[in-house]
């Protein structure tokens, strides 16, 4: 089982899609090796699966295939969706800190992250076999290895434990103790690909053996993705944006593959509730395991209608007549999700925004941690809380059932039926919302919309624009304290507080008290926002 990645072509734009197999259920944690770590640019993902998607028409949405190596699947495609024999993305490169593991979840798994002193990532269960220990709770030793920090075991990136302090008196145990499987913690392929890093959660021999041994396994690009001569005119505006959201993997992508809810739950955001003319979206040929196709109307002259599509079992693409947004949706653990945003341009197209707009849009697209707080962030803010009591009232009330549940007689729901349909007839038992999962306690909703949680504190670019903030609030409060003293120094001293020299320390001060203010309210937004509907007129 491997990387299965797919190219969607749709006339008269090429589209080209990610896809792949089915992750698994256990702790990893992950770090890089030149032997088993391909880093990849971004027009390298490969197409495996049999079978593809195609239009009403047939006209050309077709999948690059290659042979499967997996006898699990050989012959006809599988009636359900294998979860475990898929990459996943499971964190932005660039803003991992390489000097120590990182935390996080894949489909119910705990995972950590970490990098070697050579560059390369590693993945392994992140569940120390000698006392179910975090690894992500450790250290990276000098020579690469990842170091437990509860008692000191090491592991290297097969996942071998090479070294048990409390056994250094006796190296024919140490010998023994690390060459038993028992000692040895599971391992996973890992690579960068777009600069995310993704994880195939199979951790048998045979898995590694082919990653081995086809090191150029994605060979397929999402051409769109390159932003080089290749790119066909796409170049990708904006960095990846990744965030943690409170609700099921389902509901999210129900979410994502509903479009009718943008002019509303985002009004003045993405949309404008007054503009909704009868948004439609109509499903293009069957559904099938690799996802479906499907054409939205917005009814706006502006934008008219464009293809779209789900790539089973987490890519989701809208396109338009400018840009495309390109999603990736992500199981973590029950009850949450996460999701990978960016944006990709159509050069050889002009937009039809008036200049000033542009400019603004391009301003805040180069300046990630601007594009995060005051583009991406009021996004997820307009709906995650209305996502996360949404399905407690599906789940815990209705049993899940949404056939009987929902009530969607217009067209614009077409979508949102296909994904539920997707999920009913080929997602089987979906990691992290199997039947009988508990639903972790509902969230108030400071705490659904928790921006720093949820994103600041994984954040690179935020994480910096945050100390950087601070450090600005700090020093125009002590300069506003230092001419406050200055004044009042003058007045003990008898000086007029009428001359030049007083009218600048005044205005030093009342000029440092509103910097100090405005950095506290900018300070607030990588932290939590109240999005109120009601106050959006």
């Amino acid at each position: 089982l491997y990387l299965t990645m797919r190219s969607l072509l749709s006339s008269p734009l090429q589209t080209n899609v990610l896809q792949s197999r089915r992750p698994l259920s256990r702790p990893l944690a992950l770090w890089r090796t030149t032997s088993r770590t391909t880093t990849w640019s971004l027009d390298t993902i490969a197409a495996t699966r049999t079978g593809g998607l195609t239009t009403e028409g047939g006209t050309a949405i077709t999948l690059n295939r290659t042979p499967d190596i997996s006898p699990e699947t050989a012959g006809e495609p599988s009636s359900k969706f294998l979860w475990n024999a898929h990459w996943y993305p499971v964190a932005i490169v660039d803003d991992l800190d390489p000097r120590r593991p990182h935390a996080t979840h894949l489909l119910g798994i705990p995972l950590a992250l970490w990098r070697d002193k050579e560059g390369a990532w590693h993945a392994v269960e992140d569940k120390c076999p000698h006392r179910l220990a975090p690894l992500s709770e450790g250290r990276i030793e000098t020579d690469g290895t990842l170091q437990c920090a509860y008692h000191g075991w090491q592991f290297n990136g097969s996942g071998s434990c090479t070294h048990i302090p409390q056994l250094r008196s006796d190296p024919k145990a140490m010998q023994t103790a690390c060459a038993s499987r028992r000692s040895s913690v599971r391992a996973f392929p890992i690579q960068v690909v777009h600069g995310l890093l993704w994880v195939l959660p199979d951790s048998t021999q045979g898995a590694h053996e082919q990653l081995a041994k086809d090191p150029a396994l994605p060979k397929t690009a999402i051409k769109e993705l390159l932003g080089g001569p290749e790119a066909e005119g796409y170049v990708q505006t904006t960095q990846w944006y990744a965030r943690d959201v409170p609700m099921r993997f389902d509901t999210l992508c129900e979410n994502i593959l509903d479009p009718s809810h943008v002019p509303f739950a985002h009004h003045k955001v993405q949309g404008n509730r007054n503009n909704e003319k009868g948004t439609t979206t109509k499903l293009q040929g069957k559904i099938n395991v690799e996802g479906f196709v499907f054409e939205l109307d917005s009814q706006s002259p502006r934008f008219g209608s464009s293809l779209s599509f789900f790539a089973a079992p987490n890519y989701v693409r809208y396109n338009s007549p400018f840009r495309s947004l390109n999603v990736f949706a992500v199981p973590t653990r029950p009850g949450w999700s996460r999701i990978y945003v960016t944006f990709l341009k159509d050069t050889r197209r002009s937009r039809s925004f008036p200049w000033l707009v542009g400019a603004l849009y391009s301003f805040f697209e180069k300046r990630t941690w601007l594009e995060h707080i005051f583009l991406r962030h009021p996004v997820l803010d307009g709906d995650n809380y209305i996502l996360h009591l949404q399905e407690r009232a599906l789940h815990e009330e209705h049993g899940g059932n949404w056939k009987q549940s929902f009530y969607m007689p217009s067209a614009a729901d077409d979508s949102v039926s296909a994904i539920r349909r997707w999920f009913d007839k080929y997602g089987d038992t979906v990691p992290t919302c199997e039947s009988g999962t508990l639903m972790p306690p509902p969230l108030t909703k400071r705490e659904a919309l928790n921006r720093h949680s949820q994103h600041t504190v994984h954040c690179r670019h935020c994480k910096q624009a945050l100390r950087n903030v601070d450090l600005a609030t700090g020093v125009a409060t002590v300069v506003g304290i230092l001419a406050a003293m200055w004044l009042v120094t003058r007045v003990m001293l008898g000086l007029p507080l009428l001359s030049p020299a007083a009218g600048v320390g005044l205005f030093a001060v009342a000029l440092a008290g509103a910097v100090v203010a405005g950095l506290r309210s900018l300070r607030q937004q990588f932290f939590f926002i109240d999005y109120v509907h009601a106050e959006r007129d």
